[in-house]
C-alpha cells in the first residue's frame, strides 16, 4: 500500500497522472475491427440525418469522416464503401450550392459592369432648381471676384518690392566716402560677398539634385521590388488554389469513385453472385450517382458531360423502373435543362415534354389505383394518392413555363444569328433550324425555374479534355495513388 502511494506521489511530482495514457493502453488501441466498422457506419448513419435535416456543415465532416474509416477497414474499392462515396459527393454539391447561394445574395444590388448605373460623385446640373441655380451662380461669381483681388494686390506687392530693392541699390551706389581706398575696399568686399553667395547656391542646387536622383532611384527599386512581390504573391496564390479544389471538384471525384464501385458490382467477376433484390438496390443507387453527376457539371457548366451522364441515367432508368416512375421524370426535365443550356433547344423541349407525359401517366394511373410503388414513400404513413396527384398537377405547370422560356432562348438566338449575318455582311435571311443543335453558341441562355431545389450556377466551361482525362485517372488507378485518401484529405483541409 505505502509502495503504491509512494509511486502515485512520484508520478504527481514529475507532473503526470496515475490515469493517463502511459499508464493505460490508449483507447484506439483497444478497438477491434468490429469497433472501428460500426463507428464508421454510425458516421455513415449521422450524415445522412444531416442531410435530412439540411445541416449541409455537418454532414459534411460526418460523411467525409465515414468515408475515410470504411476506406482503411474495407478497402478503397470495397462494396461498402460506394454508399458513403455516393452520399458524400452529394453532400459536397449541397455545400457548393451553398457557398454559390451565399456568394450571390451578397452580390444582390450590386450594378454589374457595364449597367447605365449613375455612380458619379456629382449631383445632375438637369436636377438642380432654378432657385438653387442661383444661388450657385452668386456664390461662383463671389469667389471669382475674391480670386481676382487677391491676384491683383499680389502682383502690386511684387513691383512694389522689386522697386524697394532697385532703390536701395541705387543709395547705395551713392553714398560716397571721402576716402576713395574706403570706396574701392566696399566695393571688392561686395564683389566677394557676391560671388561666395553664387558659389553656395550652386552647391545647393547640386545638392537638390543629387537628393531628387537618390529619391527617384529609390522608387524605382520600391516600384519593381513591389511588383516582384505582387508577381509572387499571385504565384503562391495559383499554387494553393491548385492544390485546395472546390467542393465541387471533390464532389465529382467521390462521385466518380461511388460509379466505379456500382458498376463494378453489377459488372465484375462477381455480378452472378449478387441476389436479384442487390441487384435492383445497386442499379437504382447507380442511376442515382449518373443523376448527380449531371446535377455536378450542370453546376460547372459543363454541358456536354452533363447531358452524357443524365443520358446515360434515363438509359439505365428506362430499363429498370416502370414507365410511370417519377424518377424518370425528373430525369428527362434535367435532361431538358442541360440540353437547353447546350443551344440544342429543339431536344430539350422535347426531353421536357416527354417529362410531362411520364407526370400524366402516373397520374393517371394514381386515379385507375394502378401506380407503380415509390420507394421514396413507402414509410411516409401521411402519404395519399390525392396528396400525390395534387403535388404532380403542380409541378406539370412549371414545366411547361420551362418549356415557354426555352421556345423564348430558342427565338433569341435565331434573331441574334440574324443581326450578326447582318452586321458582317450575308443579309437578313435566318433559317428555322439555326436555334438548333448546330446554331453558334455565343448566346447565353437564361435561366428558368426548374422543379427542383437545384440552383445552377454559372462559370466558365471547363474542356471535356479535360474531364475525361480525368474520369481515366480516377478510373483507372494506373499509377497507384490513392484518390480516395487524396479527394478525403483535400475534403479536410477545406473545410478547415
Amino acid at each position: 500500500m505505502a509502495a503504491t502511494d509512494l509511486e502515485n506521489q512520484s508520478q504527481a511530482q514529475s507532473g503526470k497522472s496515475p490515469n493517463t495514457a502511459e499508464a493505460s493502453p490508449s483507447k484506439k488501441n483497444d478497438e477491434t475491427p468490429a469497433d472501428q466498422k460500426a463507428q464508421a457506419l454510425m458516421a455513415l448513419s449521422t450524415g445522412k440525418r444531416h442531410m435530412l435535416c439540411q445541416d449541409i456543415p455537418a454532414a459534411v465532416e460526418s460523411l467525409g469522416e465515414a468515408c475515410e474509416l470504411m476506406s482503411v477497414e474495407f478497402g478503397e474499392k470495397a462494396p461498402e464503401c460506394a454508399e458513403a462515396y455516393f452520399y458524400y459527393g452529394k453532400a459536397l454539391l449541397e455545400m457548393a450550392r451553398l457557398e454559390s447561394g451565399v456568394l450571390g445574395n451578397a452580390l444582390d444590388g450590386v450594378p454589374e459592369e457595364g449597367d447605365d448605373a449613375n455612380d458619379s460623385q456629382v449631383e445632375d446640373p438637369e436636377k438642380v432648381t432654378e432657385e438653387e441655380r442661383t444661388e450657385v451662380e452668386g456664390k461662383v461669381g463671389e469667389a471669382m471676384e475674391e480670386n481676382f483681388d487677391e491676384c491683383e494686390n499680389a502682383k502690386i506687392l511684387s513691383k512694389h518690392s522689386k522697386d524697394g530693392k532697385v532703390t536701395t541699390n541705387g543709395d547705395t551706389n551713392g553714398v560716397h566716402d571721402k576716402d576713395g581706398e574706403s570706396e574701392k575696399s566696399e566695393e571688392d568686399e561686395g564683389m566677394e560677398g557676391g560671388e561666395s553667395q553664387e558659389e553656395e547656391g550652386a552647391a545647393g542646387e547640386a545638392d537638390a539634385d543629387g537628393l531628387k536622383e537618390a529619391e527617384a532611384e529609390k522608387s524605382e527599386t520600391d516600384s519593381v521590388e513591389g511588383e516582384k512581390k505582387e508577381g509572387e504573391d499571385a504565384a503562391a496564390q495559383e499554387v494553393e488554389d491548385e492544390d485546395d479544389p472546390s467542393n465541387l471538384q471533390l464532389a465529382w471525384e467521390m462521385l466518380e469513385l461511388a460509379k466505379m464501385v456500382f458498376t463494378e458490382q453489377l459488372e465484375g467477376e462477381k455480378k452472378g453472385s449478387i441476389t436479384p433484390e442487390v441487384k435492383t438496390t445497386i442499379e437504382k443507387k447507380l442511376c442515382e450517382t449518373f443523376l448527380t453527376l449531371g446535377e455536378v457539371s450542370l453546376e460547372n457548366e459543363n454541358y456536354v458531360q452533363a447531358v452524357e451522364d443524365l443520358s446515360l441515367c434515363l438509359d439505365r432508368q428506362k430499363a429498370s423502373l416502370p414507365s410511370d416512375s417519377r424518377s424518370i421524370a425528373e430525369t428527362h426535365y434535367q435532361l431538358g435543362v442541360a440540353l437547353g443550356f447546350h443551344m440544342k433547344f429543339e431536344e430539350a423541349v422535347v426531353s421536357l415534354e416527354a417529362a410531362i407525359a411520364v407526370l400524366d401517366a402516373r397520374i393517371a394511373n394514381l386515379k385507375s389505383k394502378t401506380e407503380s410503388p415509390d420507394e421514396t414513400k413507402k414509410d411516409n404513413i401521411f402519404h395519399t394518392r390525392e396528396k400525390e396527384i395534387a403535388e404532380i398537377e403542380s409541378l406539370i405547370p412549371e414545366i411547361k413555363e420551362k418549356i415557354t422560356d426555352t421556345n423564348e432562348m430558342k427565338d433569341e438566338s435565331v434573331r441574334k444569328v440574324a443581326e450578326m449575318k447582318e452586321q458582317i455582311g450575308f443579309g437578313s435571311s435566318s433559317s428555322s433550324g439555326a436555334g438548333s443543335s448546330s446554331s453558334s453558341s455565343t448566346v447565353k441562355p437564361i435561366s428558368a425555374k426548374p422543379i427542383s431545389s437545384i440552383s445552377i450556377k454559372r462559370k466558365a466551361e471547363s474542356d471535356p479534355t479535360e474531364v475525361a482525362v480525368k474520369k481515366a485517372s480516377i478510373s483507372t488507378s494506373k499509377t497507384g495513388s490513392d484518390p480516395v485518401g487524396s479527394a478525403i484529405e483535400r475534403a479536410k483541409n477545406s473545410s478547415t
